[in-house]
Parts: structure tokens; C-alpha cells; sequence
């Protein structure tokens, strides 16, 4: 833990020179190859950074020192915003984004910083891994099971994807979830992936609560 700390530390000063000089380089005139050449390393560092960030998280996570602040907030109110940030992204590579959240907030007992994060993932996941789909569908439901988020993609389905990720998003997403009490869940085949956000009914966590003790 503490070589990982140390590393992801280290690694963020060259990342950030390496950013200021991209910067820099937009503003030259360049050939069109050199524009696209600019464009892939300005990519791949985003998807350095990215990674380092979320070492760093699962890190702290994994260690119990990433702060926690669980307030009373609309969850509903956060998701539609986290959708709003990444809808530009979606739309810039032709998705079709489907919202269908309530107009009426939903509390729930939740880290604000935390909540987003697994959204930013969870989104971000579906923009790199179902291009293919051209698809995402995010939704509030309500029923026995108590209440939940889904989100949908049609994409080639999880580890189908060409482009092959680390993991360490997801993880993320599994470990703040576990930390809040909320549930995931992720099913996925050919068709695409279907990645489920939980907070269960009063009844259940009771009975869970229960079985427990």
C-alpha cells in the first residue's frame, strides 16, 4: 500500500507537465497528422491519469482512509447531473442516451463525493467499452426489492470490449457501494451490460440485518 501511495503520488507531477505541454502544442500550427497525433497522446494521458486516480482511490479505500461523510441527499438530483456532465461525451460519439428518473427527489444516506464517483465510472465504462451499442439507458425503479438505479448499455457485453481495461474502476465502484450499504450488481452477455445501484427496502435490510446476527 504504501509503494502503491507513493507511486501513484510520484506519478502525478510528470502527468501534469505532460498536460501543460499538450496545452501548449494546440495552440502551434500542426500538420493534420501532427493534430492527430496530439489528439491520441492527449488521450492516453487522460487514461494515465485516470488510472492513477483510481489506484490511488482503491488504495484508500482498501485501507479505510478515504473520507467519509454520509449526509441525507437526492441521489435522484445527483445521478441527473452526473448524466448532464458526461451527456456532451455520449453524444460526440453518436450515442442514444435514454434518462428516465423520477421528477420527485429520492433520499437516500450517501457520500455526495463518493455517489459521484461511482456514476463518473460507471459512465465512463459504458463511453470506452460499448461504442459499439451507440446505446445507454439510465432508470429509477421502485418495487419489493426496495429502490435501485439501472443502468444499460448494448454494447459487446463486459470483457468483450476491445478496448481492455484494468478493472480498477469497477472496483471503485464495488468497494464505495459496500461502504454506503448500497448494493451491485453487474450482468452482462452479447447483448450488453446491465449494471444495477440497490438500496434496499426497510423490510429487507431488516431481515438481512437479522440472518446477520
Amino acid at each position: 500500500r504504501d509503494l502503491v501511495a507513493s507511486l501513484s503520488h510520484d506519478l502525478r507531477t510528470p502527468l501534469t507537465a505532460l498536460r501543460a505541454q499538450v496545452y501548449r502544442l494546440r495552440e502551434e500550427a500542426l500538420s493534420e497528422e501532427g493534430r492527430r497525433t496530439l489528439a491520441l497522446i492527449d488521450q492516453k494521458v487522460d487514461h494515465l491519469g485516470d488510472m492513477v486516480e483510481n489506484l490511488f482511490s482503491l488504495n484508500l479505500l482498501s485501507a479505510g482512509k478515504m473520507p467519509y461523510r454520509p449526509v441525507r441527499t437526492d441521489v435522484v438530483r445527483l445521478v441527473r447531473e452526473t448524466v448532464a456532465f458526461w451527456y456532451p461525451s455520449f453524444e460526440a460519439e453518436g450515442f442514444d442516451v435514454d434518462v428516465a428518473l423520477p421528477d420527485e427527489p429520492v433520499f437516500w444516506e450517501v457520500d455526495e463525493q463518493w455517489f459521484r464517483r461511482i456514476w463518473d465510472n460507471l459512465l465512463k465504462n459504458v463511453l470506452h467499452h460499448a461504442k459499439d451499442g451507440r446505446a445507454v439507458a439510465v432508470a429509477f425503479e421502485r418495487g419489493p426489492f426496495g429502490e435501485r438505479f439501472v443502468l444499460r448499455d448494448r454494447g459487446p457485453g463486459f470483457g468483450r470490449s476491445p478496448q481492455k481495461g484494468t478493472g480498477l474502476g469497477l472496483a471503485i465502484v464495488e468497494l464505495m457501494c459496500r461502504g454506503m450499504g448500497l448494493e451491485f450488481s453487474l450482468a452482462s452477455d452479447e447483448d450488453g451490460t446491465c449494471c444495477v445501484l440497490q438500496r434496499r427496502s426497510q423490510e429487507n435490510r431488516v431481515h438481512g440485518r437479522q440472518r446477520r446476527e
